[in-house]
């Protein structure tokens, strides 16, 4: 009888028990988000961030602007390619055609005619329509390749990292601006300055 008793009690006080600890629960607990959640959504936002903050700047930056950094970014990351892997590289600069491109040089100390596509900034880069490149030769001298059969210039990177110096002149399509790029000293630190 005894047991049967507790049998009884047990039947119906556990089911109370829960039933008043889950009613204790919900009542009780926050709503909001976990510090882990938090953390991913921020981690997130910061990489969306990354990807998409220097594309909007780059839609205010101005031609000659673009076109500096993107040619700075080039010869460093050539540079540095040079000296690591004891290896030397052209950059050409194709007046005609309005681009740049990126080659090896081959065994002869010449440019070979395989252009790099990787990384995507080596790939051949093709001047803005809006901002043209109306003169290119080696600084100091005063040759000027659009003037001639060879509408090519040629800057060697050896694998030292020295860069050949050279002279390149943009200019707007109505020709009231113009700007040009200059490389200073061995490493090829390049100069912008508006003519």
């Amino acid at each position: 009888m005894v047991l049967m008793e507790e049998q009884i009690w047990m039947q119906t006080l556990i089911p109370k028990i829960c039933k008043t600890h889950s009613e204790f629960k919900t009542k009780n607990s926050a709503s909001g988000f976990t510090f882990l959640e938090i953390l991913v959504a921020t981690t997130l936002l910061v990489l969306l961030m990354g990807m998409i903050v220097p594309h909007f700047f780059a839609l205010f930056s101005k031609a000659h602007e673009v076109e500096h950094k993107h040619l700075k970014s080039v010869i460093k990351l050539l540079r540095n390619d040079a000296v690591l892997k004891n290896t030397s590289y052209c950059l050409l600069f194709d007046l005609k055609n309005q681009q740049m491109m990126v080659s090896a040089d081959n065994p002869t100390g010449n440019c070979s005619d395989n252009f790099l596509q990787e990384p995507r900034m080596l790939k051949t880069h093709y001047f803005p329509k809006d901002f043209s490149l109306i003169e290119a030769r080696p600084a100091g001298s005063n040759y000027i390749s659009s003037d001639t059969d060879n509408d090519i210039l040629e800057v060697h990177i050896n694998s030292s990292g020295y860069v050949t110096p050279f002279f390149l002149l943009f200019s707007l399509p109505n020709s009231s601006k113009s700007w040009q790029i200059e490389s200073r000293g061995i490493l090829g630190e390049l100069e912008l300055n508006q003519r």
